[in-house]
């Protein structure tokens, strides 16, 4: 399971401060998930993405900021089975999460309320998201401890900052590349976050891939983009 803890630490990582759906075959419904008591649709980052259903998003809540509530998590496909059965060789190379602020769940924000959220946002990078790098270290490995799991500790190199991937009336996106090492193994994994407004509720999208080139960062963006548009066209 620690490849799968290495990828889930970034969702503490950018909290803490996919392609586009494919076309051709006729697309499947889009599933809708509760956000402050309203129905917020979904749809897949990509068509070999799927979401991970009630049991699973239970496992992938532990990786998630204690200020948050996970509301849906989306893995490939085939590594959901590996997840199912809690497999020690489960390789999560690409997954997202669709996450809502706990405290503010159940507030309306408003267009006024969204480019305060954007402006603090933008704020996080430089010296506070290096600090904030800092406090989602520790926090994960209090959490680490906490199941027992002692050898999960990590440590977090200095974030690889993308800066705003792009800025919509309702969407804000920005990105890193973030070096982690847990239990001898070094790895370097590239997110994408995006705070959006839909229906009057706040979301925090994410959407990670294991970084391996130049290409990462290209999908990374692209992808965020346009999992964020298909977000957007789903519940107008």
């Amino acid at each position: 399971m620690k490849k799968m803890m290495i990828a889930c630490l970034m969702s503490l990582c950018i909290a803490a401060i996919g392609n586009a759906q494919d076309t051709g075959a006729k697309p499947a419904p889009i599933p809708s998930f509760k956000a402050g008591g309203t129905s917020i649709a979904l749809p897949s980052p990509s068509t070999e993405m799927t979401e991970v259903g009630y049991d699973n998003r239970e496992v992938m809540e532990v990786f998630v900021p204690q200020n948050n509530r996970l509301i849906a998590g989306f893995m490939l496909t085939n590594d959901i089975t590996r997840l199912t059965k809690k497999s020690d060789d489960l390789t999560m190379s690409k997954y997202a999460m669709v996450q809502v602020p706990r405290r503010g769940e159940y507030m309306d924000c408003g267009p006024n309320e969204f480019k305060e959220v954007t402006s603090d946002a933008k704020k996080q990078f430089g010296d506070v998201m290096n600090s904030s790098m800092k406090e989602a270290a520790e926090e994960f490995n209090r959490r680490m401890k906490s199941l027992h799991l002692n050898d999960a500790t990590v440590s977090l190199g200095e974030p690889i900052q993308l800066g705003c991937l792009f800025s919509k009336q309702d969407a804000y996106g920005f990105g890193m590349i973030l070096p982690v090492a847990m239990g001898g193994q070094n790895m370097k994994m590239a997110g994408g976050a995006v705070l959006m407004r839909i229906k009057q509720r706040l979301l925090f999208v994410y959407l990670y891939a294991e970084y391996k080139n130049e290409e990462t960062i290209k999908w990374i963006r692209k992808a965020t983009e346009d999992w964020t548009d298909a977000i957007l066209k789903a519940n107008k």
